[in-house]
């Protein structure tokens, strides 16, 4: 047998094909650093090196809930990042146990880690818009909390949630609707948000009223050439009409996804349309459909409905890792990954280029 040998760890950087199968020491660990998260550092490099355009915004989506920013300033945020596994969550704790009856479930994850949250060189902020364990996030914090110096935002839940877990008070920005901030070039407006599921989650009181502003909100960022909004997990509400009313938005982000009898945790497709329509967004694109098994859905109903019912309101779909630049691609529809083809050179093609013999 061939002797084993050390090489430099593949962790850091972006493997190769001529060293992933060299004969070398394994281990679950070593295995775990180098093939973890799927997409290595490739998201984090481009992130930290594009150029955007001047005013424009950058969002790269990273799947579930979770978003990636940065500006032309340079202003690098982290909106409702998760970087956790799959989980249960039980009736004591959760808003659609608790809802739906059920003594606990099952969130199976579906879609790829596309994000290293430890190799962030640039990162200004991270924003949770409220307590759910795949929006604040224990592993994001914990990561960036050691290798960066960001701040870290979200309504008064969340925020205690952020000292429980050690992130010093001059780190923390508590935030309810109607405030407001600038990070570079980036305004940031905090806006309402209308998530009952997150109301009825963890210290819920059945004899209040649903108390929004603390555990949800909305974030909008403002660039000089248009803006976007991040509506967490949120219900159907007409009160975002008085949002669209007070601000210009270009973008809307928002959850969708399957709802099995019983419960209501995600919007539907119609629902995500009236949301959008009462923001007088130019652009909806959805959330949420694509990570959890339990409510997976085919993001193509949403672009039937809205292609029926409102010919001003462009649907986008994203892709686990995609990238969507303001407004370069407003006119996009469906996010294509690169197939390379630009790489490729005939004339070095052993099969019908000059290179053949």
């Amino acid at each position: 047998m061939e002797e084993k040998i050390e090489l430099e760890r593949l962790e850091n950087t972006i493997p190769t094909s001529a060293g992933t199968g060299v004969v070398r020491k394994m281990t679950r660990e070593i295995w775990l650093e180098e093939c973890f998260p799927e997409w290595h550092q490739m998201l984090n490099q481009e992130i930290e090196n594009i150029c955007v355009p001047d005013g424009a915004f950058a969002l790269w989506m990273l799947g579930g809930p979770s978003w990636a920013y940065k500006s032309s300033g340079g202003a690098v945020f982290l909106i409702d990042n998760y970087s956790g596994s799959s989980l249960n969550s039980e009736y004591h704790y959760c808003g659609v146990c608790r809802t739906s009856g059920a003594p606990y479930l099952t969130w199976v994850r579906t879609n790829p880690h596309v994000i290293d949250p430890w190799k962030f060189k640039t990162l200004d902020c991270v924003f949770a818009t409220h307590h759910h364990q795949d929006h604040a996030d224990f592993y994001t914090v914990m990561a960036t909390l050691d290798t960066t110096d960001c701040k870290y935002i979200g309504p008064q839940n969340t925020c205690a949630l952020f000292r429980k877990w050690g992130v010093p008070e001059e780190r923390i920005i508590e935030v309810r609707p109607g405030d407001s901030f600038t990070v570079k070039d980036t305004k940031v407006i905090v806006e309402k948000n209308y998530d009952s599921m997150a109301c009825l989650t963890g210290d819920y009181d059945s004899s209040k009223p649903l108390d929004f502003d603390s555990n949800a909100v909305s974030f909008l960022f403002e660039t000089a050439e248009g803006s976007v909004i991040f509506l967490g997990d949120t219900l159907y509400n007409d009160g975002y009409r008085a949002v669209g009313e007070r601000n210009k938005i270009n973008v809307a982000i928002m959850d969708m996804g399957h709802n099995a009898p019983g419960a209501t945790d995600k919007m539907n497709p119609w629902d995500c349309m009236r949301v959008a329509q009462n923001l007088n967004a130019e652009v909806l694109i959805p959330d949420h459909y694509e990570n959890w098994a339990s409510s997976e859905m085919n993001p193509e109903e949403l672009k039937k409905i809205v292609r029926a019912n409102d010919a001003e309101l462009r649907v986008c779909i994203m892709k686990h890792g995609g990238r969507y630049i303001y407004p370069q691609d407003k006119e996009m529809e469906e996010y294509k990954y690169p197939d390379w083809r630009e790489r490729y050179n005939w004339k070095k093609s052993l099969v019908y280029g000059e290179c053949k013999k």
